[in-house]
């Protein structure tokens, strides 16, 4: 059985598309959890048709506003109330905004199942379109990660929506309350315990940038955003974990994340007026914090050429490589 959970919060204008992508999968043996977080349009009354229209097949949970870590940690105990044997289901993370090809789930339980993997990943479209695009290459062969291995590849990202897990892996797990930037405190604990991972092409989800979204919000306001260095603290999380255990070179990529995450977010910040720029940025605290950390992560052997000359180029020249980032953006 595969379950998705879908997170609803005032999703009234996108719900139903999100929700026929996955009751129209061409895998049957779905069951989809709608979890209403104290929606104040429609969006609850909706997703109640869908359970009376679905029975058996499609389960709503209304819950008080918590935000997007607490309608997942719903979503995910209700799974766990109806699986049978949670290590033989899996379980996708959906946003209400967002939607899936008709293929997706029986594609990515495929190669769970072929490469006997505790998770896959897909490749994601983003845009404001309603379809998704004809598929413009071949997404080429699945390769097939160990979970450390995958925790080192720049190719595997961090957000849980592309992703399928077996479901046993989020027992005892949970996402953060009240904090921005949920997925990185919970990433790298999945990912470690995953004995195999497949990591393919295939462009799968479709993440709809809609104006007002959580990143969106962010990307718009970081300058005034109280949770703006939830991140560092998570980070602060992964490197203690991986510490402990001994393993440097996760704690290696742990700092090259961080040193990612500064440039960008220095870079962004750069590009605003400045009367609009965040302090820790226009003070110089970014690129003092970057410059602690650069020799920390520098010798990670896993780190592309190209992207090493950029990490070396930010240490020397912080506006030099912000410039560079909009011809070549790190995040690929």
């Amino acid at each position: 059985m595969v379950y998705v959970v879908v997170p609803v919060y005032n999703m009234e204008p996108y719900l139903e598309r999100c929700v026929e992508s996955v009751l129209n999968q061409t895998l049957r043996e779905i069951r989809v959890v709608l979890v209403d977080d104290g929606s104040r349009d429609g969006s609850g009354a909706l997703c109640d048709r869908y359970a009376a229209a679905c029975p058996g097949r499609v389960w709503t949970v209304h819950q008080p506003n918590g935000g997007l870590s607490a309608a997942r940690n719903a979503g995910l105990a209700r799974c766990f109330a109806l699986s049978q044997d949670p290590a033989r289901d899996y379980v996708l993370l959906l946003d209400a905004d967002d939607f899936i090809r008709p293929d997706f789930l029986a594609y990515a339980l495929s190669v769970c199942e072929k490469e006997n993997c505790d998770g896959v990943q897909v490749d994601w479209v983003r845009g404001i379109g309603s379809r998704f695009p004809p598929e413009t290459r071949d997404p080429g062969p699945v390769r097939i990660l160990t979970g450390a291995g995958a925790l080192l590849d720049p190719a595997v990202k961090t957000t849980f929506c592309t992703k399928l897990y077996r479901l046993e892996l989020y027992r005892g797990e949970s996402f953060p309350l009240g904090k921005m930037n949920e997925d990185e405190f919970l990433f790298y604990r999945l990912l470690w315990k995953c004995r195999r991972f497949g990591v393919s092409r295939a462009k799968m989800y479709y993440y709809f940038q809609r104006p007002g979204s959580i990143m969106d919000t962010v990307a718009r306001a970081l300058k005034d955003n109280p949770r703006r260095r939830d991140w560092r603290e998570a980070f602060g999380e992964r490197i203690a974990f991986f510490t402990a255990l001994g393993e440097k070179r996760q704690v290696q990529r742990c700092y090259e994340r961080i040193c990612i995450e500064l440039m960008f977010r220095y870079a962004e910040q750069m590009n605003l007026p400045r009367d609009r720029r965040a302090a820790e940025a226009a003070d110089g605290t970014m690129v003092r914090e970057y410059r602690a950390f650069y020799p920390k992560m520098i010798g990670l052997d896993t780190i592309r050429p190209l992207r090493r000359l950029l990490f070396t180029l930010f240490y020397l020249c912080p506006m030099g490589a912000v410039l560079a980032s909009r011809i070549h953006p790190l995040r690929r």
